[in-house]
């Protein structure tokens, strides 16, 4: 199972498109997500969720800082 998700850019900042948000997620919080421009959706990225609860809960966590670290508007 997976769920595509719009970027918003203008909320991130050093981010420049879907393919950059993927190899820095993956670089800084070893999560690998698709890219959108990978199946005709630029700036989307495809989240694949087909595996245990704990680990999904990790990854989306990890998510979660790496959006954090690069917002615009950093809490």
């Amino acid at each position: 199972m997976f769920v595509m998700v719009k970027l918003d850019l203008s909320c991130l900042q050093d981010i420049k498109d879907d393919m950059d948000f993927c190899c820095k997620l993956a670089k800084e919080e070893s999560v690998v997500v698709l890219p959108g421009c990978a199946v005709g959706y630029k700036n989307w990225v495809r989240i694949t969720f087909a595996i245990g609860p704990s680990s999904l809960e990790d990854g989306l966590d990890r998510l979660k800082s790496f959006c954090s670290r690069h917002s615009e508007t950093k809490k």
